[in-house]
């Protein structure tokens, strides 16, 4: 963690919801920031979900958010969120041991300009160690999709970035997104321009794209299945979590 990082940390506390009145601050959060309305975000997965949440000591405001479902968990309740959008079958059958699905990620607004994200991240990696996280994965979104750009990315992930065949999967049929197959980008340069940071952050981690993407009719968005194996994360980078 650099200097700046480490003096704007101590303005902000990152803890585990454990009660309501923190829970509806969390949704709240994500009401605002996905919908751009004063009201809650949420559903049926919150309620056994565990969710993150970054605090502003100086106001008591929630600022950052993250969600997290663990396989021994999912198995006792809903399944897990991506499964609304994508068939699991590889995973579930080829990723051994505790699997993590991760989700529900934002930021507000006025607080991008901080590290909340990496706050966020060095939270998460010792709940892999606390759990035993072999695998751990999400379905992250693009924004105001279009053919074009989306085409573009898929494109650039088949080619950089795409998983194994055993760990592909699909869209269910109708989450399918229709993208434009025959576009391509110039450079990474352009790819990485049109990803937003979460993806960004994915990929430096180590993590691969396994999916076309899905079509979130009520986000607007188009999601992409990433699978991250915490047994090769990007040492370099997971360091700046860790340190």
């Amino acid at each position: 963690m650099s200097k700046r990082e480490s003096l704007e940390s101590n303005n902000f506390d990152i803890q585990l919801v454990k009660d309501k009145f923190l829970l509806d601050k969390v949704q709240y959060l994500r009401g605002r920031v996905f919908f751009d309305k004063e009201e809650k975000d949420e559903d049926v997965f919150d309620e056994f979900c565990d969710h993150l949440a970054v605090v502003d000591k100086r106001n008591g405001l929630v600022v950052g958010t993250y969600r997290l479902l663990l396989s021994s968990v999912a198995a006792k309740h809903q399944g897990f969120y991506s499964e609304t959008e994508f068939d699991l079958a590889n995973i579930k059958k080829n990723c051994s041991g505790e699997l993590l699905e991760m989700c529900r990620a934002c930021v507000l607004e006025s607080y991008r300009k901080y590290h909340i994200i990496n706050l966020l991240w060095k939270e998460i990696i010792s709940y892999f160690a606390k759990y035993k996280v072999r695998y751990v994965f999400g379905c992250p979104s693009i924004e105001n999709p279009s053919p074009q750009t989306i085409g573009k990315i898929f494109n650039f992930f088949k080619e950089n970035y795409f998983a194994p065949e055993s760990f592909r999967v699909e869209p269910l049929k109708n989450k399918i997104y229709h993208y434009d197959k025959n576009t391509q980008v110039k450079s990474p340069t352009e790819a990485y321009r049109l990803l937003p940071s979460l993806i960004r952050g994915y990929l430096k981690m180590g993590a691969v794209a396994c999916s076309e993407p899905a079509w979130d009719k009520d986000f607007g968005t188009a999601d992409f299945f990433m699978l991250l194996d915490t047994s090769r994360m990007n040492e370099a980078y997971k360091m700046r979590f860790t340190c």
